[in-house]
């Protein structure tokens, strides 16, 4: 009776510090201290090697410490504990999309939107990868207009980038005109900023030219 006791308290001892570590792990990732994250998570890991938040974490670790393969073994883990967590796939998806794994990074984004359809970053990551490896650009920008209706992220200007960027290629030259002027409006700042007044220029002469025709 008291091995049992002495047993659960240390089942309680050990869930109760996993989940400190935990936090001190998202703690760490948020302030971009990413090998401290990665040390918490582990550690976590190892007393509670049954919390999928804490695999799909360092594995997000791990992708910013371009750990990639790493990561995509982290995912595996988190997807095998709850794999009705549409999120785990999409994080999958982005790494197997950094090793080139392109077929499965595409089936990881559908499943992620299948799980889980106000999944913002999964339609914006499916909609580069069909502008950058399919070149299905209408695709795309229905991807990346479903991303600009669900998004609340900071950065909702790339999202406009990009499908100012797939309607450029579809000779949408207002429409592209359009997207990156309103980039353009949410960040100024924006690192890509001479990129995009080149590629708003080159809209407009483009639209000039076939309104010529």
């Amino acid at each position: 009776m008291g091995i049992l006791a002495c047993s659960g308290a240390v089942t309680c001892y050990a869930q109760t510090n996993a989940e400190s570590l935990f936090y001190a792990g998202c703690s760490a990732f948020n302030a971009r201290n990413y090998d401290a994250a990665l040390t918490n998570f582990t550690s976590s890991a190892e007393l509670n090697p049954w919390n999928a938040d804490t695999y799909n974490m360092r594995g997000r670790t791990k992708w910013w410490l371009r750990d990639y393969s790493g990561a995509v073994e982290d995912y595996d883990k988190a997807i095998a504990l709850n794999p009705k967590c549409g999120g785990y796939y999409s994080n999958r998806g982005e790494a197997k999309y950094t090793l080139k794994r392109v077929p499965e990074a595409l089936t990881d984004y559908n499943k992620c939107i299948e799980l889980d359809p106000k999944n913002a970053q999964a339609y914006f990551n499916r909609g580069t990868l069909k502008v950058l490896c399919l070149t299905n650009y209408t695709e795309a920008i229905a991807d990346f207009t479903k991303a600009i209706e669900l998004h609340s992220d900071p950065h909702e200007e790339d999202i406009f980038l990009w499908r100012g960027n797939a309607r450029l290629q579809l000779k949408d030259y207002a429409g592209a005109i359009a997207d990156y002027s309103k980039a353009l409006e949410l960040n100024p700042k924006h690192a890509g900023f001479q990129d995009t007044m080149t590629n708003i220029d080159k809209a407009r002469n483009l639209l000039r030219e076939s309104e010529k025709k």
